[in-house]
């Protein structure tokens, strides 16, 4: 369960981590449930070192579990509300040793719209391979904004405009193992340095009910299917 203080702390910060959430056999499972998922994609795309797949929750039923799991959801709704939405969900295998800082979402006028990603590593990884960074308050103007203004997305090793290595940003590193999960809203910049190649990982994505035409039109630029749900949510038996 989500105490008090870390909602509050999500609120303030942008970020709770939940560290052992899963226990190292489920963990097992879900990893050998996406190992074959991305094998299966190796088949058609032999030569390509990074996989991404889609819904990959939605297509294993080992996996939708996750998305009712009390230890997921109970701490969603108390962030998000009970009547928040699914906005998809997708694996993957990554060669690329750096991700500069960047925010998953960059519009101007919706900070106030809450939305969270779920990260879930199926490798253990610490600051010398690549464990996600993030910088405690970024999700919320004007830090938000002041962050490579014109790019939005860190394209180079030096952030702008402070003329600094992105590893060596103020931020908070997560070292992790799998099992850990991380819960973040997706206005708050976050970044990878120095890391392995291929690092496998799992990520939900979920929003509040949206209550604006601009939350509409959001959702529709970044995560249309959103509005075509899946297959295994409209024929589910499961509230």
């Amino acid at each position: 369960m989500l105490t008090d203080g870390q909602k509050a702390f999500f609120e303030s910060f942008g970020y709770v981590l939940m560290r052992g959430l899963l226990s190292p056999k489920e963990v097992a499972a879900i990893t050998c449930d996406v190992d074959e998922e991305w094998a299966e994609a190796r088949k058609a795309n032999p030569d390509e070192e990074d996989l991404t797949l889609g819904a990959i929750v939605e297509n294993r039923r080992a996996l939708l579990q996750l998305v009712e799991d009390d230890r997921i959801y109970d701490p969603i709704s108390k962030l998000l509300g009970p009547d928040f939405i699914w906005c998809g969900s997708e694996g993957n295998i990554t060669s690329k040793t750096f991700l500069g800082f960047h925010p998953d979402r960059t519009g101007p006028h919706d900070c106030d719209y809450l939305r969270i990603k779920l990260m879930m590593y199926l490798d253990p990884l610490d600051k010398d391979s690549g464990c996600l960074r993030v910088i405690p308050g970024s999700h919320r103007p004007p830090l938000h904004f002041e962050i490579e203004p014109d790019e939005r997305h860190q394209m180079s090793e030096i952030v702008r405009p402070y003329d600094v290595r992105g590893d060596e940003m103020p931020c908070v590193v997560f070292e992790s193992n799998p099992g850990d999960i991380v819960f973040f809203n997706q206005y708050l910049w976050h970044g990878v340095f120095n890391a392995m190649p291929g690092r496998r990982y799992i990520a939900m994505k979920l929003a509040e009910r949206p209550t604006k035409p601009e939350h509409i039109a959001s959702l529709q630029h970044y995560t249309p299917d959103v509005f075509n749900p899946h297959d295994a949510f409209i024929h589910s038996d499961r509230p």
